[in-house]
């Protein structure tokens, strides 16, 4: 976990990259920008980090060597000497730009920034902060002068909305740092893994937020895949079943595999269907996934909102079942009516709210 309520801006370097196929090239500064304006920093600070909502930390990585990875190298050059700050700007501008070759990347201002008094898992850290500024919002401006009032237009940035961005911790250098990512590109789009897979090249950190995270999703993939499709459940069982792991995780500090599927699953040829998609999970990402571990309560929260937990019919009508302590499925039944010669869901409760 970090924390950045009293980062200050040590040194900041701007420049402006381009789309290398569409030749759009790059701007160069001479110099690192002089930060003499309090307010500035502050609203700098805001537009530069306010933006990291996840707890989720990745680490750099290479396929045969970390001391290929051309930002790991420039990064770790500034942490050990903050004099070569401006020069090392330079040369993650360039490694950018060389991978800014999706026709959709747009052209935008680069930031570099180094930060002091960061705080990761307690201890205070000094970061390096990469940003991307992508897209540009439209403002009015109003002037006065005397009797007078004017408007016009212009084009700006919107500090609260940070497009492509990562913070990188000085700590684990040996094990490709602690960073921070931010991506708002279209995640379904090739031009989004331009920023983290191949400019970035980073890995997630297989930490509790990353095993919470992991289970859920294989607890969403298992309701739809294997307990809907081959064992036929209905959606308000698979929307039971979500419901009844994300109450597990939110009433545990930590997660035993066995313990789960004993009180979340009962069912013994169920249990054993998801231990094995748990070991086919393994086996697809070639890594294997903790089978004890403490539970993120961030991560927790986070996979809730994108848990799919509403019946989607086909006449319009959505039936949304909201988890919690108790299974609210077990008010709803669901059945067939033959003079119809449709499936019927009924509701019981005591008032509508």
């Amino acid at each position: 976990m970090f924390e950045l309520n009293h980062a200050r801006i040590d040194k900041l370097a701007i420049h402006k990259v381009g789309n290398k196929l569409k030749g759009e090239g790059m701007t160069i500064t001479p110099a690192l920008y002089p930060l003499t304006d309090g307010n500035l920093e502050e609203i700098l600070l805001k537009y530069f980090l306010s933006s990291f909502k996840s707890e989720q930390l990745y680490s750099f990585h290479h396929e045969t060597d970390i001391h290929l990875n051309e930002v790991y190298m420039c990064v770790s050059r500034a942490f050990i000497n903050k004099q070569n700050f401006y020069d090392q700007s330079v040369n993650v501008l360039k490694c950018l730009y060389e991978n800014s070759t999706n026709p959709k990347v747009k052209q935008g201002e680069f930031y570099m920034v180094y930060l002091a008094d960061c705080i990761l898992d307690g201890q205070a850290v000094d970061a390096i902060g990469i940003f991307k500024t992508e897209n540009k919002d439209t403002y009015l401006r109003i002037s006065e002068h005397r009797l007078d009032i004017t408007i016009a237009c212009e084009d700006g940035i919107n500090v609260r909305k940070m497009d492509k961005g990562c913070l990188i911790f000085n700590s684990q250098s040996l094990g490709g740092y602690r960073v921070a990512i931010i991506d708002k590109g279209n995640k379904s789009d090739t031009e989004a893994q331009y920023w983290t897979e191949e400019f970035l090249q980073v890995v997630p950190v297989e930490d509790s937020h990353f095993h919470t995270e992991t289970y859920l999703n294989l607890c969403r993939d298992f309701s739809e895949n294997v307990y809907g499709q081959m064992y036929q459940a209905d959606k308000k069982d698979q929307v039971s079943f979500i419901n009844n792991s994300v109450a597990y995780f939110e009433g545990k500090s930590s997660f035993d595999l066995n313990d789960f599927a004993e009180q979340v699953i009962g069912d013994p040829e169920l249990m054993h269907e998801f231990k094995q998609h748990k070991k086919n999970y393994d086996l697809t990402q070639e890594k294997v996934v903790q089978e004890t571990f403490d539970i993120s309560n961030g991560a927790v929260k986070s996979m809730k909102r994108k848990m799919k937990s509403n019946i989607k019919l086909d006449t319009g009508v959505d039936i949304q079942v909201k988890s919690g302590l108790e299974d609210a499925t077990r008010h709803i039944e669901r059945g067939f009516d033959d003079e119809k010669g449709m499936h019927f869901y009924k509701v019981y409760f005591n008032n509508e709210e």
